[in-house]
């Protein structure tokens, strides 16, 4: 009976139809660690390092970071993780799946179907149907609220002090799967890392503003398809129409690119009458040959490809992976070439935006310690160490003296990661050494972005995002948890809905439907069960108000 269940585990395991952080991609990782945050003193106190005892090892399976993975073949090759486990007295053998996205999450689904669990799970908790509270259902993982009691001294503080950050890791019933990945404290209050980019030479030789309005945006793409001949602004695959690029233009329209919140009562943008709007705004855009014809196709390196060669004006980007890679690239072969962040885009001048690229302290990303660890209290402790003052700044900066220099009492990188005599990109340098610009358990902190984001363009693109950020807490969905029933439910429904809207997205942008016909999709929606998915979402939000 206990493998017929595991195999029906595999089977229920699906991607959920929110966006991975990454994030995956991330770049997607800023924010901070604050000296605030934990007491130095508790650095000694979630160490074993002086025990008699031999260390003891974990297995730790994780996806690498694809800057991670241009420059190590494991984190156990990097010297923060080393430093880690002597500080700790554990030694972590890791297990990296291939590739990324659905290939790890098919990977993940034998692993567990198997029943040959790691130690340690660490990975975004969206990648889980029905979230850790499924996996600890199905008895892959335990509870951790004990163990976080007794042995997280530097964890718990700020669980105790901060009930906002908690209720964004507890489920609703008050149970605690994660050890997390947090942004908190004096160094832990930027969270806003991305948005759209522009060529700012071509504005300046043009004669254009950085535009603000979605007309103002038509204007200057028209503009440069016009004096440059190109195809102006460019995208990946699935990203203009149903994902993290929609919400860039689609929010000027009041309405986000999946659910969002509207005073209160979860909404989904597609079902709004101003959808209709916007689809009719990108379907003239392309006719026009402002967007990238081949944006349906593009993936991540196409998109980097022609940005960076000067082929597009404008994307939607990250700070550092993104600006930071195009815009030396492209100095290269243009030295005067510059881009821009430009903000997200309204519809009328002196509006606010909204649908902004902003984070909360959790970034639902963190570590699960499954049923097969025989040794949870000393897992707890090592994972507690990187909320210390002590390691929360080897995670985010590495060892000092090598990766950085204290100066004025602030760490700051050295050579070897800011000019690294092997021309490796900052980003790769510091996946090289430590883990700081991409989601792991413990605290992130804001001053390796002050070093990260070199370039003058990408300091000036941190302001940009973060001037109305905040309004984006009106509007975005905190991390609620459906229950396992739930969350089978609505991934059943939303994968129907998701496959048939980009399907029908794409045929109306690119000419091949009228927009009216998206009144056919509306009532296929409503077939297909929209309207329960968003009571879902609602009852679930309705809890995590109650947490």
């Amino acid at each position: 009976m206990k493998k017929v269940s595991k195999f029906a585990l595999l089977l229920s395991i699906a991607l959920t139809t929110g966006a991975i952080a990454t994030a995956c991609s991330k770049d997607s990782s800023n924010g901070g660690a604050s000296s605030s945050a934990a007491p130095s003193s508790q650095a000694s106190s979630s160490s074993s390092s002086e025990s008699s005892a031999g260390p003891i090892t974990l297995k730790l399976w994780h996806p690498l970071n694809p800057n991670a993975q241009a420059v190590v073949q494991s984190l156990s090759d990097v010297e923060m993780v080393q430093e880690w486990e002597k500080k700790t007295n554990v030694k972590f053998k890791f297990e990296h799946p291939t590739g990324t996205g659905a290939d790890a999450q098919q990977q993940f689904g034998v692993m567990v179907a198997s029943g040959d669990l790691p130690d340690l799970i660490v990975w975004n908790m969206t990648n889980f149907q029905g979230g850790p509270a499924k996996l600890y259902q199905d008895g892959t993982i335990i509870k951790l609220n004990e163990l976080i009691d007794q042995y997280a001294p530097n964890l718990k503080r700020i669980l105790d002090e901060n009930p906002q950050v908690a209720k964004q890791i507890k489920a609703d019933n008050g149970d605690l799967y994660v050890f997390p990945n947090l942004k908190y404290g004096e160094y832990g209050k930027y969270k806003t890392f991305a948005g759209q980019m522009i060529r700012k030479d071509w504005l300046d030789e043009l004669g254009l503003q950085s535009p603000e309005t979605i007309d103002e945006w038509e204007n200057v793409l028209r503009t440069i398809k016009e004096k440059k001949g190109i195809f102006p602004y460019t995208a990946e695959k699935d990203l203009l129409l149903g994902s993290r690029n929609s919400s860039d233009f689609m929010g000027a329209y009041g309405i986000g690119k999946e659910f969002y919140l509207d005073s209160g009562k979860v909404q989904y943008g597609p079902m709004q009458p101003a959808f209709k709007d916007y689809l009719a705004r990108m379907q003239q855009w392309y006719k026009d040959g402002l967007i990238d014809p081949d944006y349906a196709s593009n993936d991540g390196n196409a998109k980097t490809a022609k940005m960076a060669s000067g082929k597009a004006a404008a994307s939607f980007g990250y700070i550092g992976g993104s600006m930071g890679q195009w815009l030396p690239a492209l100095q290269e072969t243009v030295p005067n070439a510059m881009l821009a962040a430009v903000q997200y885009p309204v519809m009328n001048k002196g509006d606010e935006p909204k649908f902004t690229e902003t984070g909360w302290e959790y970034s639902n990303v963190g570590a699960l310690i499954t049923s097969s660890n025989k040794n949870p209290a000393e897992t707890i402790k090592a994972l507690d160490y990187l909320f210390s003052d002590e390691g929360a700044v080897l995670k985010n900066f590495g060892v000092e003296d090598k990766t950085y220099t204290s100066v004025d009492g602030q760490p700051k990188y050295t050579d070897l990661i800011l000019n690294n005599p092997d021309k490796l990109p900052i980003g790769q340098a510091m996946a090289k050494y430590f883990i700081a610009n991409y989601p792991f358990p413990g605290l992130d902190d804001d001053r390796y972005n002050d070093q990260y984001y070199a370039l003058d363009a990408q300091k000036d693109a941190v302001k940009v995002y973060a001037q109305y950020s905040n309004n984006a807490a009106s509007v975005l969905i905190p991390p609620i948890s459906l229950t396992p029933e739930e969350a089978s439910e609505f991934a059943k429904i939303m994968t129907d809905v998701n496959t048939y809207r980009d399907e029908v997205v794409t045929k109306i942008i690119m000419g091949s439907a009228q927009v009216d016909s998206f009144d056919k999709a509306l009532e296929q929606f409503k077939k297909m069960g929209i309207d329960r998915a968003l009571e879902l979402q609602q009852v679930a939000y309705d809890r995590f108000q109650q947490r």
